[in-house]
Order: C-alpha cells, then structure tokens, then sequence
C-alpha cells in the first residue's frame, strides 16, 4: 500500500483530516494519515458528513462492520459515553443510509490497523460540531483509552458537473480552486472552525466540513499543537476534466 513507511509513525497524533472520494483518487491521502498514527491504538472515532447545517446528528449502532481483511468491532463504551452526555438537542438519530464519508475511511483503518475498535457518527456543518468535538474529547479523557478522531471531509467540487464555475475563477480554475481550499486547510489546521464552516457553507469550499470541525475541535480540547497540512491533490490530477473535486489531509499531534 502506497504511503509513508511504518517507521515514520507519530505517536503523538491525536487527530487527523482526510477525504472520502474513491480510493483510486484519494487511497494514498488516507493511507497515509492513518500511516502517521500509533499502532497499539484501542479505537479510531471516524467523524464524517453529508450532513448539511441545521441537519440531525446520525450515529451508527452496528456492533461490527465485516471487511475482506478483518472484523472491526464498535467501541461501545465511548460510542454509549458520548450519546448519554449530549444534552437532548443534539441527540442522533440512527444511520439509515449508507454513506462514503465513513465507508470508504473505516475500510483503509481495517486494512491497516485491523486490531482496533471504532466508532462513527456524521456531524452536521454547523457550530454544533463543535460542541460534539469537545463532547467527544472529554468523554475519551475519562476513558483513558488511546483513541484518535479523523474527520472526513472533500473539498472544493468544481465545473459543471457540480453546478459551481465562478465568473472569476474560468482564466485559472485550477489554481482558483487550490487558493481558496488552503484557506480552509489552514483555518482547520490553526483551530479556527468558525471559519472553516463559513468557507464550507458560504464558499462551497467543503461538502462534509461538520466532521473536520469536530475532529479538529478534539485535537484542541485535548491540547495539541497546530495541525500539519499532509497533502493536496485534485481528482483532475488524475482524469483530466473540466469538473473536478479537491483532497487534503491533516494532523494534529503533540508536540
């Protein structure tokens, strides 16, 4: 599998970004973000989206999810924790659909780390991801289980097949693309979620920005230094076309 080498592991990452599109255009990205997380990890909370503002809280109940490398079992102690301290406007509500934003991430963490537990939920692009965040992180403190949180999340989709072409951004849509998408990267990366909400809403600069906000809300609660910008690509990197969706990746780690 494609990636950073197992020896360039950091024990330290607490939290991390990455996108949810076919492995073909983003397997690599998520590979190695997950590549950059402990080993002897008890569980990994997978926060993703498709969960537009003002949408419900879904949480996901399955007590295993069967991959051809593995078996991962949900960690329902965290799972139960962090439903029971949710104050009663932001209780869940069961997954009814399947959904890639979570999908597509657990399977890569089944084939890399098959030993660990999980949990999911999708989180709705709102502030509300912000109070699940520090939910979350302060229900894992008391468990004192080694548990990271990656978000996921695309970013900009661009041209015709998503209805969005700018006026401004036809002489260069690529780099028009790539400008605006650092700008949430970098907001995620220095903690600021009410910034990068507003690009994902107001910008149309993130689809599922609700589960990167709640990932990087953790990492903060938890006291983490700044997040790390891994990596950035386009799907037209790989099938040119004049519709195309932004990846990237982060994490965030102890100093």
């Amino acid at each position: 599998m494609r990636g950073i080498p197992d020896e360039e592991v950091r024990a330290g990452v607490s939290a991390g970004m990455v996108p949810h599109a076919g492995w073909a255009f983003c397997g690599a990205m998520i590979a190695r973000t997950i590549k950059c997380m402990a080993k002897d990890l008890h569980s990994i909370v997978i926060l993703g989206g498709h969960n537009p503002p003002g949408g419900r809280l879904i949480r996901y109940d399955e007590d295993a999810w069967d991959f051809p490398t593995t078996r991962l079992y949900r960690d329902v102690e965290i799972s139960d924790s962090v439903n029971s301290r949710l104050s009663a406007e932001y209780k869940p509500v069961a997954e009814s659909s399947a959904d890639n934003t979570v999908e597509v991430v657990l399977s890569m963490v089944a084939a890399i780390l098959p030993e660990v537990q999980w949990a999911a939920w999708r989180i709705p692009s709102d502030e509300r991801s912000l109070d699940f965040g520090r939910v979350l992180a302060e229900t894992v403190e008391k468990s004192d289980k080694s548990v990271v949180v990656i978000g996921s999340t695309d970013l900009t989709h661009y041209g015709p097949n998503y209805g969005f072409m700018p006026e401004e951004s036809r002489s260069d849509p690529r780099g028009w693309v790539k400008k605006r998408d650092y700008e949430i990267l970098r907001a995620l990366a220095n903690f600021d979620g009410i910034e990068a909400l507003e690009a994902a809403n107001k910008q149309k600069s993130a689809c599922s920005a609700g589960g990167a906000v709640g990932a990087m809300e953790y990492a903060k609660v938890l006291g983490t230094g700044a997040g790390t910008i891994l990596d950035y690509s386009l799907s037209s990197d790989l099938y040119p076309s004049s519709s195309f969706v932004a990846y990237g990746s982060i994490i965030w780690e102890f100093a």
